[in-house]
């Protein structure tokens, strides 16, 4: 006699990514999942927008070195939520942890800039003149914590100082 047991069901969004468009989704649908990871949002006429604490800071650099950076974070598991925000030269934003407090003149490259308290941070599915603004690497209810800052830095200058 053979018994087969079915797998644990695991909730449908256990595993689901956050969409990185809004078709077919209300505002308040978006704003709830964003809600759903803890991040305490806003709706204003400028669109979504993620107020930046204490312990959580964003670095900003054009498209062609922030495709790079994701990609050597993907490679070292460190990838975490990544903004495309269109302009007339795109950039892309990378969340991140400050697990420290960063010295008064902390070096960089110049393509790279830190946003940080008490800048908000636009999020999908908010227009910009340009376009919407959208996720490179969106967060997903089961993994919506924040690389730390630290980390993001350094793969940023290693990739920066390779593409001169």
């Amino acid at each position: 006699m053979t018994t087969t047991t079915k797998p644990a069901m695991k909730p449908a969004h256990a595993n689901a990514q956050l969409p990185d468009h809004s078709f077919g989704r209300t505002v308040g649908e978006v704003v709830a999942n964003y809600r759903m990871l803890g991040w305490r949002v806003n709706v204003t006429e400028q669109g979504v927008l993620l107020p930046l604490g204490p312990t959580t800071t964003a670095l900003v650099m054009p498209a062609r070195i922030g495709s790079a950076v994701l990609a050597e974070l993907r490679a070292r598991m460190l990838a975490g939520p990544t903004l495309v925000i269109p302009s007339p030269q795109e950039n892309w934003l990378f969340l991140a942890e400050l697990v420290a407090l960063l010295p008064a003149q902390l070096r960089s490259p110049s393509q790279i800039r830190f946003v940080r308290s008490p800048h908000s941070i636009l999020l999908p599915p908010t227009m910009t003149p340009y376009g919407r603004v959208r996720w490179a690497n969106a967060p997903s209810f089961s993994r919506h914590w924040l690389p730390p800052f630290t980390a993001v830095l350094a793969v940023a200058r290693q990739v920066a100082s390779n593409s001169r």
